[in-house]
């Protein structure tokens, strides 16, 4: 049992499929990618027990195969040996039961196989109850969303991105509490009802893996426990989080007492020049006040350092009354750096009430804050 195979070819499916090699395992068989050879094409299959990943490579120009047959390799130590090779082709020898050969030019390597029968048994079944998503509106669910889900396992439920699929829309939300992070995408084709959770991290580790080629499309398909994610060679699945997912509609308010129009960029540079005067391991909070001849401040104080106040003139403002309202600097910045729009808008409902940001190009995005008090 033996192949060769392009070096690039195999490098890029390494690195693909190492998304989901576990770090920390009382098995060590989930440390390695197993190599499943067919008479025409090789499968690199990895797994961690939260997300589990599949290539296919099917090409008979830069893919020889002799022989049929599975091994499982260290893939750490692997991709290392591949990334290091300057060889075009790279060929594998399975000499022994727990033994592969890796030669390249004048490189000989041994490595010692794991155990196969020890690898889990994975099923990549798709699902009747599926949608397909152009990769560019699934990058831009997973960079605008996630960052707003939870670090703690407390409340395990929130650590997940919540998709809910009724008829021709797509609604993701995530939320840790504090701020709330919401986008929507709309589909020409009819969808069955769906509503699942699924882990951050998950998301996070897919988007490492989706290529800027935004008009590829993949599938997502769903099952009870878990989500199938079909993108051109490769199969994703991971996981879904089980639990109910909290209702956040009610928490989007829709009356304000002003609007704000801000250029994203001077507002992002205003409140990083604020954010300077706080304490980011405790508090992070910053202060926004608006007069009644439409100047805003922003401004910290911290009693080891001192102060600072940024003004700004807003492009807009609905309403000029004076109010002021505190937040978290780290959790505003994050929200603003979602938006593609250039101007963004802040809507106020009070000094301690929630408040939203909108833009005009992200007609599809809302993002939610908590304001904090102050004394």
């Amino acid at each position: 049992m033996n192949f060769s195979i392009n070096r690039d070819l195999l490098l890029m499916n390494l690195t693909n499929v190492s998304k989901a090699l576990s770090t920390k395992t009382p098995m060590p068989v989930l440390t390695g990618i197993k190599f499943d050879l067919k008479q025409d094409f090789l499968l690199l299959t990895a797994s961690n027990n939260e997300i589990s990943i599949q290539a296919m490579i099917k090409n008979k120009k830069q893919l020889k195969i002799e022989g049929e047959g599975s091994f499982v390799v260290p893939g750490k130590f692997l991709i290392d040996i591949v990334r290091k090779l300057d060889a075009k082709t790279i060929e594998f020898n399975a000499v022994e039961e727990n033994i592969v050969k890796v030669f390249a030019d004048r490189s000989d390597f041994t490595l010692n196989t794991l155990e196969k029968i020890n690898f889990p048994l994975i099923s990549f079944a798709e699902s009747d109850t599926f949608i397909k998503l152009d990769v560019g509106s699934l990058k831009q669910i997973i960079r605008k969303t996630t960052f707003a889900t939870s670090l703690s396992e407390a409340r395990a439920i929130l650590t997940g991105v919540s998709f809910n699929v009724s008829t021709n829309k797509l609604e993701a939300i995530a939320t840790d509490s504090y701020r709330l992070a919401k986008k929507f995408i709309t589909f020409e084709q009819k969808n069955s009802n769906v509503g699942v959770v699924i882990p951050s991290r998950s998301l996070d580790e897919l988007n490492k893996i989706l290529s800027d080629d935004n008009d590829s499309e993949t599938e997502i398909h769903f099952s009870p426990t878990k989500a199938l994610f079909k993108y051109k060679n490769l199969l994703y699945q991971t996981r879904l989080i089980e639990g109910t997912y909290p209702n956040t509609n009610s928490l989007i308010p829709t009356d304000f007492l002003t609007s704000i129009k801000f250029n994203k960029a001077e507002l992002m540079a205003a409140i990083d020049r604020a954010a300077l005067f706080t304490n980011v391991e405790s508090s992070n909070i910053i202060q926004l006040q608006l007069s009644a001849d439409k100047t805003v401040e922003i401004s910290s104080t911290t009693n080891e350092i001192g102060g600072v106040i940024e003004e700004l003139t807003p492009l807009e403002c609905s309403n000029a009354v004076h109010f002021k309202i505190a937040f978290t600097a780290k959790y505003f910045l994050e929200a603003i750096k979602s938006f593609d729009s250039s101007e963004i808008t802040v809507h106020f409902t009070g000094e301690i009430k929630p408040f939203i940001i909108t833009g005009d190009f992200d007609y599809n995005l809302t993002q939610l804050i908590l304001p904090v008090r102050v004394s």
